[in-house]
């Protein structure tokens, strides 16, 4: 080969270069331009337009425009405005030609239209979750099955462009991965038949007090969603239950006690046996001073010695003991209690004896569903029965300490 020739070559191969950087600097400078027009479109969308629109919402008298229309929708709506400016001055000024930017743009639209249509749909449960028809009948769970839906739209679109291939055309081939996908979204199925199971018989609510023992669930349902429902527990903790779980094994719904107005007072308390004897006269008319008694006995004596007036054998003959009297004085104190719900049921009744004892058990409602309150009724019944007993001369069964060893001995 000549000098002439070489000469030739390496001034063809220069220019086939100088082509390609032109190529590439003109790639560039439309990156530039793109980056600079979306920028400028997303700076307007979430300043001014968030602004104008913002304001518009405070000032009416609904509430609803307040929650759907909040910084992040425009936020996102900003990124759907900027790449259609951009697509349309790039048809504009016919600089469409160069794929992979176009490729970029459609995806960046699909993307940013799912994140708007994600943002209304939280604003939807925004709103109804304002009502409190929310608290029985909450729709997270089918606004996470509309997002999933669309997720998965948004997914094949994006294939699609990226493939080049018409949407239908994958759609057509995911029967073959229906078992993959089943698998991979098992969690979701069984959460969402679940979900709709738990809010169409109202098993359920959010506020609910429920116990779950194997999940160490114990307290308030903060929120229920498509997998999951999340309970906070008195100590503040967060258990989060599978939903599908509450419907496949049992739990405790304490929803009913809270409805019906009172909380179950159900406690016992073991009577010494050997301290229940018969009341002497002179019982009787101590016992008598109180207003709770004064009728029960004078109509139980009335009703005794008419008794035993046909009676010979003495063995025979009625009395009344301690413990019955005591029963009957907790029962009319209980009754003269405020704290009580006396709608509802409440006794005093003895349990079957044990070697312990005789448990003598408190039922009753308190007044109050509040555990507060309903703690401190509790403690205040059984704080007066302990402290009466010795009236009755009735003594608690409870095993000697080393103290009363040492005084026995």
């Amino acid at each position: 080969m000549t000098i002439k020739e070489y000469i030739d070559a390496g001034l063809q191969h220069l220019h086939v270069y100088s082509e390609g950087f032109s190529d590439l600097l003109y790639f560039l400078a439309l990156v530039i331009i793109m980056g600079i027009i979306t920028w400028i479109v997303h700076i307007l969308t979430r300043q001014w337009l968030a602004r104008i629109v913002m304001k518009l919402t405070k000032r009416t008298s609904t509430n609803w425009d307040d929650l759907m229309f909040d910084q992040r929708f425009f936020n996102r709506l900003g990124l759907l405005i900027s790449p259609i400016v951009t697509l349309v001055v790039f048809r504009a000024y016919d600089w469409t030609g160069i794929n992979i930017l176009m490729i970029c743009i459609n995806i960046w639209i699909t993307i940013s239209f799912l994140l708007i249509i994600s943002s209304v749909l939280d604003g939807i449960n925004r709103i109804y979750e304002s009502y409190p028809v929310a608290k029985n009948r909450p729709i997270k769970v089918f606004i996470q099955v509309i997002k999933i839906f669309f997720y998965c739209a948004t997914t094949i679109i994006i294939i699609s462009i990226l493939l080049d291939k018409n949407p239908a055309t994958l759609l057509a081939g995911l029967g073959a991965l229906s078992a993959v996908l089943m698998l991979v979204f098992k969690d979701a199925i069984l959460g969402f038949v679940a979900g709709i199971q738990l809010i169409s018989n109202r098993m359920v609510n959010i506020g609910d007090w429920i116990v779950m023992p194997g999940s160490n669930a114990d307290g308030d349902v903060i929120e229920i969603n498509l997998t999951t429902v999340k309970v906070q527990n008195w100590d503040k903790t967060i258990s989060t239950i599978p939903t599908y779980k509450l419907v496949s094994e049992s739990f405790t719904n304490w929803r009913g006690m809270q409805e019906a107005g009172g909380r179950r007072i159900k406690r016992s308390v073991n009577i010494d046996i050997y301290s229940v004897h018969y009341l002497s006269d002179e019982d009787l008319e101590n016992l008598k001073q109180s207003s709770l008694l004064k009728n029960y006995i004078e109509n139980k004596q009335r009703e005794i010695n008419e008794y035993n007036a046909r009676v010979v054998n003495p063995l025979d003959k009625r009395r009344l003991t301690n413990l019955g009297t005591f029963r009957e004085y907790m029962e009319a104190w209980l009754t003269a209690n405020p704290d009580i719900n006396l709608n509802m049921t409440h006794m005093v009744r003895q349990l079957q004896p044990t070697a312990t004892g005789i448990p003598l058990e408190i039922y009753c409602f308190t007044a109050s569903t509040q555990w507060l309150v309903y703690e401190r009724a509790q403690a205040d019944v059984f704080d007066h029965l302990f402290a009466i007993l010795p009236l009755f001369k009735l003594k608690v069964f409870q095993y000697p300490t080393n103290m009363e060893w040492m005084e026995g001995a």
